[in-house]
């Protein structure tokens, strides 16, 4: 199978794994802090099974440790933002980050984005703004400024992929160690341990925040990060689909015209780049 549909792929897993943490935080009854933790506990128990079976040692470095900050500031970030504003303006201004993906390469490593990378963002994020047209709020402008400093700091993870010495499996449990610091003291304080609140922890920290980041590391391994960042934005819009399925809760019409200028834009941008690249083989 050619690499860059490899790469592809292997970034949907990846949308399609995070998105799924939406259904698993509506699922558990806990609280944020004690969510954020216990979803990273299992996330270091998955972790210490895949580095036992693959024989794979975490390095520890500047690119690593940046990498794991940003993981965690992004969870907090995005806590803070949803509290402070609608959930809606929280996930629509979090995805701005393919656009400070766009710009942090053109100010760091001189790339200078394509008029059909440039074209190809906006088209996604305008089916975002419309999937989320209905629960958009003019208020809460901390919540919002915050929401956008989280797609900035998603950039820069994003980026990270570029650094030398950079593994994103090392940063996945660092993040992980210090969420367990930080917040690990809120678990034993919750009072709901039914099966299902439990479970959806677990799924969280291992399907989610485990196998999502493991699949976005082998696609941008493989594929332009400008096209990585575009095909993670199918993450905000599978998340509340995850919902309504399973959790009941219902979609608009402007949900779904959103959906398929999201997917159809995604869809066009990826078999543009792969007949291209396999153009330039050819010739």
């Amino acid at each position: 199978m050619n690499e860059r549909i490899k790469g592809i792929l292997f970034v949907l897993l990846a949308a399609t794994a995070l998105s799924l943490s939406g259904l698993f935080v509506k699922l558990a009854t806990w609280d944020s802090m004690a969510i954020l933790s216990g979803k990273s506990a299992a996330t270091l128990a998955v972790a210490a099974v895949y580095l036992k079976i693959k024989h794979y040692r975490c390095i520890f470095n500047k690119s690593v440790v940046l990498g794991g900050v940003c993981l965690s500031l992004i969870s907090l970030m995005f806590t803070i933002a949803t509290r402070a504003t609608s959930a809606a303006n929280a996930i629509v201004l979090q995805y701005t980050q393919p656009f400070f993906v766009i710009l942090l390469l053109w100010l760091i490593y001189k790339q200078r984005p394509k008029r059909a990378e440039i074209l190809a963002i906006f088209l996604a994020f305008a089916g975002i703004v419309c999937f989320f047209m209905d629960k958009l709020t003019p208020g809460g402008m901390t919540g919002n400024i915050v929401a956008i400093l989280s797609g900035l700091v998603y950039a820069v993870f994003m980026l990270v992929k570029k650094m030398k010495g950079s593994d994103y499996l090392s940063s996945v449990v660092l993040s992980a160690v210090i969420n367990v610091v930080t917040c690990g003291w809120k678990i034993p304080l919750q009072t709901d341990w039914r099966p299902v609140p439990v479970l959806m922890v677990v799924l969280f920290g291992t399907v989610s925040c485990f196998w999502g980041y493991i699949f976005l590391s082998a696609g941008l391994d493989r594929i332009p990060l400008v096209t990585g960042a575009l095909l993670t934005m199918l993450e905000p819009v599978l998340n509340p689909i995850w919902v309504a399925l399973f959790y009941g809760e219902t979609m608009s019409v402007m949900s779904v015209i959103g959906t398929v200028i999201l997917l159809g834009t995604a869809a066009v941008y990826s078999i543009m780049q792969i007949r291209k690249e396999q153009s330039d083989a050819a010739g």
